[in-house]
């Protein structure tokens, strides 16, 4: 067996648990952020409020989302140039380049934003009361894009630098000024949905700030630097080539998760709302898991990159045992807490109703989705892009979208209101399907360090 979880050290124990705390706290935060914004407006009496936020939230989400693939692949490759000889240089370039790539994704984005939030409106085919709630959110938080973007590259480069305390200062730092700027926004000022757009906003652009001092000092003069070593195609190709990999990847991710909200907006308002309020679970969830993978991120670009195999596999251990148990932790809290978490979200009663229904889902969700945000985590390291998008490949679209197609079949076809159970189940189902084709691949990688090892720590 090439993996086995009890096998680690403990000097990687701790250099695990260096990064995965201050992430793991960071991460949390951030889902939190989400239940502020969702219990902010879920209080209000108007659920076309919440379910406008909903729509648009998900829509700049994705859009932020779909270029995810800059902060994966500047954490594996500048992990694993920080060990080459000429290791400063070679991460400078590397955040030279993707920065540059997210500069002009946000224009793209900017100009677009129209008809991108046109036809948003148009697939959720909602009523006119929440399309008026999703426009005024979306026109004041897209103009934030050119902020999160950049954010999502220094959180990447400066995590691959082992700075994971300072990022998690930030991301608290973020979270806590959007949890205030809701508060007076909504309650002091009666901005409602605006003041919820404009917290995020001002919240995304002083974590810019703040992530720019912190890599400030790591930054190498542009003199040591030419144009030419950043922007040169022996450079740019196998940058190029992850980064497409891990594009199309997050794009087959996106259309699952897309088609979840569009779906359930089809369904009703309070359906959509109530995927909402479940969805900041399936967040919490992820970011949390995702701390462990960060560490894997980091550690395995490492020992990959030296060919430590030895160090590779303890390294892959350890964080195998310690997603299995937070896995465990997660769905015995939402067991416990599930319905009182909900009802801190909403008061209004048919959301929690609905929601409460499909709280079964989420209990096993961390279950079924361990093995994938973790295994994520693995091949960002290894930079291995083509095998992540050929396993989101296989589990969207041989997975996801069939079980969805039958399941909505046989239970639409029984009741109607079951027609949301489907959706929940190919989720789950989907993460289940990315979990297992990305484990057969393991084995591939443990052999090509083993092969050329050079040393046997």
């Amino acid at each position: 067996m090439f993996l086995n979880v009890l096998n680690f050290s403990s000097i990687q124990l701790r250099a695990i648990l260096a990064i995965a705390i201050p992430m793991i706290v960071s991460n949390v935060t951030t889902p939190l952020l989400g239940l502020v914004d969702t219990a902010v407006l879920g209080h209000l009496p108007q659920p076309h409020l919440l379910a406008g936020v909903t729509i648009s939230s998900m829509l700049i989400t994705a859009a932020v989302w779909i270029f995810g693939f800059l902060r994966m692949s500047v954490t594996g490759l500048t992990a694993q140039a920080s060990v080459k000889s000429d290791g400063g240089i070679q991460t400078n370039i590397i955040l030279k380049q993707t920065l540059t790539i997210a500069g002009l994704a946000a224009i793209l984005i900017l100009l677009l934003q129209s008809p991108y939030l046109q036809l948003g409106l148009w697939y959720a085919n909602t009523e006119s009361l929440t399309q008026l709630s999703a426009r005024d959110y979306f026109e004041i938080r897209i103009w934030a894009i050119p902020a999160s973007l950049a954010n999502l590259v220094l959180i990447g480069w400066l995590l691959a630098q082992h700075k994971a305390k300072q990022i998690m200062w930030v991301q608290i730092l973020i979270n806590l000024t959007n949890l205030v700027l809701d508060l007076i926004l909504v309650y002091q000022f009666n901005l409602g949905v605006k003041g919820v757009a404009w917290a995020s906003f001002i919240a995304e652009y002083l974590g810019f700030i703040c992530l720019l001092l912190i890599a400030r000092p790591l930054i190498l003069p542009n003199r040591l630097i030419q144009w030419q070593q950043s922007f040169s195609w022996q450079q740019l190709k196998p940058f190029m080539l992850v980064n497409r990999d891990i594009l199309l990847r997050t794009l087959i991710l996106q259309s699952a998760l897309l088609f979840i909200t569009f779906q359930g907006a089809r369904l009703g308002v309070n359906i959509v709302a109530s995927n909402a309020v479940l969805m900041n679970f399936m967040m919490l969830i992820s970011l949390g898991l995702d701390g462990i993978a960060y560490a894997a991120e980091v550690l395995v670009g490492k020992h990959y990159g030296a060919k430590k195999a030895k160090l590779l596999k303890q390294t892959l251990n350890a964080c195998a045992f310690f997603t299995a148990v937070f896995a465990i932790f997660y769905s015995l809290l939402f067991i416990i807490f599930g319905q009182k978490i909900i009802n801190l979200m909403t008061d209004i009663t048919p959301i929690r109703e609905i929601a409460s229904d499909y709280l079964i889902y989420i209990m096993v969700l961390p279950v079924t989705a361990a093995a994938c945000f973790l295994l994520d985590g693995v091949f960002i390291g290894l930079a291995a892009s083509k095998t992540m998008r050929n396993s989101m490949l296989v589990s969207v679209c041989a997975v996801f979208f069939p079980v969805w197609f039958i399941c909505d079949m046989v239970l639409s076809g029984i009741q109607a209101q079951w027609a949301n159970h489907a959706l929940w189940i190919a989720l789950n189902t989907m993460m289940i399907a990315r979990g297992i084709t990305l484990y057969r691949k393991i084995p591939a990688y443990i052999a090509r360090a083993e092969s050329s090892n050079v040393t046997s720590d």
